[in-house]
């Protein structure tokens, strides 16, 4: 049996069992998306039930296939799962991925031993079942009912389908995208720990997120997780904090949650991030990727145009243990020089809503900041005196002196996120920055005082 990465490299064909041509069903969204995604190679719907669907040539059988099928993406009900991979193994199949539900979740162990029985007499790595699809970028396929990802660099792997989704639509948001997505639902043979084991020497791939539920092998997990965190940014988050939630972990992946304090252990001795939403998960992973270097949590710069803002964000930081010092006189003397206003030694160091984005980037760009400061937070909250191409553009060709994380909130500021993310690391919450702090200088996340 091959690497399941490998495999994802190198797909010149794929079967979509159960396409089906109306709009909503599961079958549709599946053959619908590889289509939208750009896939190059053969693709062969299967159902007895059509001739044709979406303008391809439907076979009633597997067995039906001219040629031969790499990845195989199964979305038919669970009974009929086993008799059909069956079939998919005389057309040499090497990876079949699973969407279809019913198996060990609903209490059906049998039916999912003997789907992975069938698996293993023929060599075919399986994905799933309960899975949501898949996602190669390498390979141009997107075969998952998941929104369809932008290109990019982060690996999302999830044991749950719609977390996967939120993470690909918040990776959106900041203007990156995804090498790789696998959903991986009841984990029957293609495990976390195992994709996590082939990301760290991956091409593609400059950072993960993973959405966890519950764990196959603990040991081979945190070594997984160590290995990884050692050369990519890695932030995890976990499913199944409770009791009430552990319980929905069995019906919902047929897995067994790990204590959340010992999960958290392992993660963070790993070196990894543990965060306890997507939303701070995709932020947090963007920013570490996109720093300059990691920086020494010292002394920190806050420049913004809002005094409000720009307070609640050196709040944050200083309660993660930032020191947000104050400006020297030569400093402010060096930062009034390039801009239209007269500054004290306060920091944060407020240019007010009459100052533009150019102003900001040019306080930015001071190589003496060098000298007292390690880091520098951008906070910028757009007015209509602006335009997000404006704020972007200003941004996005500064040269800063220092590694720089620039914060961006109210209207308009999604569009400006994500421009300027595609080169720099932007955060939507002070408390993610924070974070990142806190995380760098291996302290625990801060919480508000």
């Amino acid at each position: 049996m091959g690497s399941v990465l490998g495999i994802l490299h190198r797909i010149s064909s794929v079967a979509i069992v159960g396409a089906s041509p109306a709009r909503g069903r599961i079958g549709y969204e599946l053959l619908s998306n590889v289509v939208k995604y750009g896939f190059k190679g053969e693709v062969y719907p299967v159902n007895p039930k059509y001739g044709e669907v979406l303008g391809f040539k439907c076979y009633s059988s597997p067995r039906d296939i001219p040629g031969e099928v790499d990845v195989a993406v199964i979305a038919i009900p669970a009974p009929r799962v086993p008799k059909v991979l069956e079939e998919l193994c005389g057309k040499g199949v090497k990876l079949a991925v699973i969407i279809s539900a019913g198996f060990r979740e609903r209490g059906h162990v049998e039916l999912e031993e003997e789907l992975l029985k069938v698996s293993r007499d023929c060599g075919v790595r399986l994905v799933g079942p309960n899975s949501a699809g898949i996602t190669s970028t390498p390979a141009r396929l997107h075969a998952s009912i998941e929104v369809l990802p932008s290109e990019g660099r982060v690996a999302v792997v999830s044991h749950s389908g719609a977390v996967g989704g939120v993470a690909i639509y918040e990776l959106q948001k900041l203007g990156s995208g995804v090498s790789y997505f696998v959903s991986l639902g009841n984990s029957l043979d293609v495990s976390l720990e195992e994709i996590l084991e082939e990301l760290v020497k991956d091409p593609y791939t400059d950072s993960v997120v993973a959405y966890v539920e519950w764990v196959k092998e603990g040991r081979r997990f945190m070594e997984a997780l160590r290995r990884l965190s050692r050369s990519k940014p890695v932030t995890v988050v976990k499913g199944g904090w409770g009791r009430a939630s552990s319980e929905a972990v069995r019906t919902h992946t047929g897995g067994m949650a790990a204590p959340y304090e010992l999960f958290k252990a392992v993660v963070r001795q790993a070196g990894a991030y543990l965060a306890e939403e997507v939303e701070e998960a995709v932020e947090v992973v963007e920013i570490l990727r996109k720093l300059r270097a990691p920086p020494r949590v010292g002394r920190v710069l806050v420049v913004t145009n809002s005094g409000g803002y720009g307070i609640l964000t050196s709040s944050h930081l200083e309660v993660a243990g930032a020191e947000v010092a104050p400006l020297t006189e030569d400093l402010a003397r060096r930062i009034t020089s390039v801009t239209s206003r007269e500054f004290s030694g306060v920091n944060p160091v407020d240019f007010g809503g009459d100052d533009k984005a150019v102003d900001v980037a040019r306080a930015l760009s001071l190589d003496v900041l060098r000298e007292r400061y390690d880091l520098a937070v951008a906070v910028y909250v757009p007015t209509s005196a602006e335009t997000p191409e404006e704020i972007c553009e200003a941004f996005r060709e500064t040269s800063e002196a220092l590694p720089t994380v620039y914060l961006v909130a109210g209207g308009g500021s999604t569009a400006i996120a994500r421009c300027i993310s595609r080169v720099k690391p932007v955060a939507r919450r002070p408390s993610s920055i924070a974070k990142v702090l806190a995380y760098l200088r291996g302290a625990q996340p801060p919480k508000p005082r």
